[in-house]
């Protein structure tokens, strides 16, 4: 159960990361101005803020798998 767990907790950081990264482009001017006109530009901006969140999700989820003792047989 430690193994899953540890894998969710990994992929939901690095998911997160990525998307961050995708997200931070469209912070500055150029990339405000972009999602105002260009509704394909605004899509991937929300693409990619769902995308943060459900990795932020699945990192819960093994964070809480990780906690929770296993059973004994």
């Amino acid at each position: 159960m430690r193994r899953i767990a540890l894998v969710l907790i990994v992929l939901g950081v690095v998911g997160f990361l990525v998307a961050s990264s995708q997200r931070g482009g469209y912070e500055s001017v150029e990339g405000k101005l972009k999602t105002t006109f260009s509704k394909e530009e605004r899509g991937k901006r929300d693409l990619a803020e769902t995308g943060r969140w459900v990795a932020l999700a699945v990192a819960a989820i093994g964070v809480v798998l990780f906690f929770v003792p296993d059973r004994k047989r």
